[in-house]
């Protein structure tokens, strides 16, 4: 996967670097690619770890990190691609439970940083992730650009400036 595009990959291939027949990948997947998607999130489950910094910033800054990292790997952005392209029942089902599982997560981010004082309201959770994690995959899917270097300071900075602003917002009497 990391040598070759998803389009590039075949089923022996695989197969032959496992050591398998091609009939255990189709009985155990039934497909290429609900193998592919099953290995990309599982690699992104790996490799993208929420764990509490003690800040908003450092746990975002964390985050958004270790998703560019990711996405400017082929596997990371293989799985980008899956996610944005497919339109089959399996690929929906797999994309829906991979964000749900990523906003829950980012959630607990945003509902630390109300216990410790940093932000008025974790309600501005999942737009928040969306416009960190969204950017980054309009960048490399849409418009064909790489990441840049600090692409995670900057946009969590930019970000936070936005919910910083809007908590304070919240807890101005209107």
């Amino acid at each position: 996967m990391a040598e070759f595009s998803p389009a590039e990959v075949t089923v022996a291939q695989i197969a032959m670097r496992a050591g398998v027949n091609e009939t255990t990948i189709y009985r155990k997947w039934g497909s290429k690619d609900a193998l592919y998607r099953d290995v990309l999130l599982t690699l992104s489950s790996e490799q993208l770890e929420m764990t509490d910094t003690g800040s908003l910033r450092g746990d975002l800054l964390q985050v958004v990190s270790g998703v560019a990292t990711f996405l400017r790997t082929p596997a990371g952005y293989s799985l980008a691609y899956l996610g944005a392209t497919g339109e089959d029942a399996t690929t929906a089902a797999l994309r829906d439970a991979f964000w749900a599982d990523r906003f829950a997560k980012a959630q607990v981010i945003f509902d630390r940083a109300v216990e410790r004082g940093e932000i008025a309201d974790a309600s501005v959770a999942e737009l928040a992730y969306e416009a960190l994690i969204g950017t980054m995959h309009f960048r490399i899917l849409a418009r064909r650009r790489p990441l840049a270097d600090d692409i995670a300071e900057r946009l969590v900075d930019l970000v936070l400036d936005g919910v910083l602003s809007a908590s304070t917002e919240s807890r101005t009497p209107g």
